[in-house]
C-alpha cells in the first residue's frame, strides 16, 4: 500500500469516527439513512460503510451498496478530499463518480468536509 492510498484510508476512517463520536458528525449522521456506501478509488481500495440508526461501521460486504463514490485514482480522490479540486471539475473530467441515492450522497460529503476541517486543523 503506498503512502497515498494510506492517507486516503485514513481520511475515510477519521469521517466515519466524526459521524460517530463527534458532536457536529453525529447531527450529520442523523441526515444519514439505513444502507450501504461504498468509497472506493477505480481499480483500488473499496471501503464499505454500513449505516444502521445513524451509526457507521466498515463492513467486508460491498453486495447492494445505496450509494457509492467512486474515485478515478487515488491523486484525485486525495485533492477531492482535501478541497484542492472541485466535485463539479472532478465530476465533468470523470475523476469522480457519483451514484445511488444523491441525498446520501450529500449528506456523507458533508461528513467528509468535517473530516478535511478536523484533519487540517480548522476545528
Amino acid at each position: 500500500m503506498t503512502e497515498k492510498e494510506q492517507k486516503f484510508i485514513d481520511r475515510i476512517r477519521l469521517a466515519v469516527q466524526l459521524a460517530n463520536e463527534d458532536e457536529e458528525g453525529r447531527k450529520l449522521a442523523d441526515r444519514l439513512l439505513d444502507g450501504k456506501i461504498v468509497v472506493k478509488i477505480t481499480d483500488g481500495i473499496a471501503l464499505n460503510i454500513l449505516i444502521k440508526d445513524h451509526q457507521l461501521t466498515f463492513v467486508e460486504s460491498s453486495e447492494h451498496p445505496r450509494a457509492i463514490y467512486e474515485y478515478g485514482d487515488v491523486d484525485s480522490a486525495l485533492k477531492l478530499l482535501d478541497k484542492k479540486l472541485s466535485t463539479y471539475a472532478a465530476t465533468v473530467h470523470k475523476q469522480l463518480k457519483l451514484m445511488g441515492l444523491s441525498t446520501l450522497n450529500d449528506a456523507f460529503d458533508k461528513i467528509l468536509n468535517l473530516a478535511y476541517e478536523h484533519a487540517n486543523g480548522l476545528r
